[in-house]
């Protein structure tokens, strides 16, 4: 049987996965409100011009693709998303699913509906287009472009109930549209136990890519993680006041010495107006590229591997899988 060319699902279509390029691959690049921006006015990255500086600023550099981490109903804007991808001529993968529950209040629908009504939504985001209300209701307005990543989310050392009955809606999503998981942990916490409960419900760790886990520098838990097959996402350079930038080269030498090279990928996670030159703050998404990656080049970090964090991980990573409905990617 021919083998079926890998394809990733852009806001603009799905496109052949080797066409990436380099990848940033945890990004925010829109939040246009929601509870979060409610509690932190930090996270108001809601002007489509300055998304298209920080983004222009790191195709300069070889970006080519970015990942937005926004699930509907917390700030996204998958109109605006569309937009963006098409001005800068890049791709963008948009999320559907669900963040932690402080961006959700007591009374949204993750409380009251049945695990196969969310499915249902999830589904229908990946195969028939977003929500351009990100499912805050009560009318649905399917725009033409359709989700590419599941997200799921835990918190600090825990997976409350909600948590749980979310992800475990992501991982039917999942297997039935052939879209790659993608999960936040909390300061790099639970990870294994997400893997484990993702697992019980049918997923192969390889379709999952678990987020911010160099904010637990931890060799080891890493180690033990990715030898589950899953992919481990960092974010953390730049971020001083958690780490320095040589507990990120530490980590990143230790996994490709112990193994695991094939099984990291990059990205900024630059969810703040602070974090962004467009805004007035820094270091700017383009740091990734002209500072950090050269720094692992400087430590010793071969080009190969640099190219394997950039291009071809992600590339995997995000690529539709078999579905179990059909057998063929969706």
């Amino acid at each position: 049987m021919e083998q079926q060319e890998a394809r990733v699902r852009t806001v603009l279509g799905d496109v052949p996965a080797e066409e990436l390029g380099i990848v940033y691959a945890h990004e925010h690049l829109i939040i246009q409100g929601g509870l979060g921006v409610m509690k932190n006015k930090d996270l108001h990255l809601n002007s489509v011009e300055k998304a298209i500086a920080e983004v222009e600023d790191c195709k300069r550099l070889g970006a080519r693709t970015f990942i937005d981490y926004m699930p509907p109903g917390t700030g996204r804007n998958a109109a605006a998303l569309a937009d963006i991808a098409k001005r800068t001529n890049t791709h963008i993968v948009a999320v559907t699913g669900f963040h932690k529950p402080m961006y959700y209040d007591d009374l949204h629908w993750i409380y009251s509906y049945s695990i196969d009504q969310i499915v249902r939504l999830l589904v229908a985001e990946c195969e028939e287009g977003m929500d351009r209300h990100g499912y805050n209701g009560p009318y649905v307005d399917r725009l033409a472009a359709k989700a590419g990543v599941l997200k799921g989310a835990s918190d600090y050392n825990a997976i409350h109930p909600v948590s749980a009955k979310l992800l475990e809606a992501v991982a039917l999503a999942q297997r039935e549209t052939g879209v790659p998981i993608a999960t936040h942990t909390e300061h790099g916490t639970c990870g294994l136990q997400q893997i484990e409960l993702l697992m019980k419900h049918g997923v192969d760790p390889g379709d999952v890519i678990i987020c911010h886990m160099d904010r637990n520098p931890d060799l080891y838990v890493h180690k033990e993680l990715a030898a589950t097959g899953c992919y481990l996402e960092y974010d953390n350079a730049s971020r001083i006041k958690y780490h320095p930038d040589s507990s990120g080269v530490g980590l990143i030498r230790g996994m490709i010495e112990a193994g695991y090279g094939d099984r990291l990928l990059l990205g900024t996670d630059f969810a703040l107006r602070s974090y962004w030159k467009a805004y007035g703050g820094g270091p700017g998404m383009a740091h990734l590229l002209e500072t950090f990656v050269p720094r692992l080049q400087a430590e010793g970090v071969a080009e190969a591997d640099l190219d394997r964090m950039l291009r071809s991980n992600p590339a995997r990573a995000y690529a539709l899988r078999p579905t179990k409905r059909s057998g063929r990617t969706s």
